[in-house]
């Protein structure tokens, strides 16, 4: 292994226009309190949903497979375009109880029209679009190594409550193609040379990761 200086990682995260167009949403809906281990999906009977959420630990995943996309950080707003065909699959796998307000995205659209926050909107559009484009730059490292150097990167970037609730190998199992076998072997000697600190499992801290393996 070679020493090179730590690489950053691609992160899901809000714009200012998401947290602005939650606040403008939020008067016309209701907010409930979901519990853990619900499925919330972007479509339901060919009707596109919209989920604007207060609080909670959510995780986006493709049914098909069940592949986690990613954490997605909160507050949010999820669904408010009709971009996403039906045949994507997606949704929301609640982790924890979640307080969420759900209404269809034509709703959504009626009351961005009537509070003239399309402009709002656009910006949004453009923070999920370029939080995509960063997965599919994650997702196509051209080396195993390099994948799981992404992913370790990126969970030392989620919230504390993801780290010390999901183990490094499941993390990364989870959002990648890679064996376990490769992963377990890659951390275990990433740990051996000091790279990264874990304990039981879990990331305490990423160190100056080499850029070959």
């Amino acid at each position: 292994m070679k020493d090179s200086f730590a690489h950053s990682a691609p992160k899901f995260i809000q714009s200012q226009a998401t947290l602005d167009l939650i606040d403008i949403l939020s008067p016309y809906v209701t907010y409930e309190k979901i519990p853990a281990n619900r499925r919330l999906y972007y479509c339901l009977d060919g009707v596109h949903m919209c989920y604007l959420i207060r609080s909670g630990l959510i995780k986006i995943r493709r049914n098909s497979d069940d592949f986690v996309i990613a954490f997605l950080p909160v507050p949010n707003l999820v669904g408010v375009t009709n971009l996403l065909p039906e045949s994507s699959g997606l949704y929301l796998e609640l982790q924890t109880e979640s307080e969420i307000a759900t209404i269809t995205t034509a709703h959504a659209h009626e009351l961005i029209a009537n509070n003239n926050a399309w402009e709002l909107l656009a910006g949004h559009i453009a923070k999920v679009s370029s939080n995509l484009l960063n997965h599919e730059i994650i997702m196509t490292a051209p080396t195993s190594y390099e994948l799981l150097r992404f992913q370790l990167i990126g969970l030392m970037k989620e919230p504390v409550n993801v780290r010390k609730s999901t183990s490094a190998a499941k993390y990364i199992l989870e959002r990648t193609r890679l064996s376990r076998s490769t992963v377990m072997k890659m951390l275990a000697q990433l740990k051996q040379g000091g790279y990264i600190e874990l304990v039981d499992g879990m990331l305490l801290a990423v160190h100056q990761l080499p850029s070959k393996y």
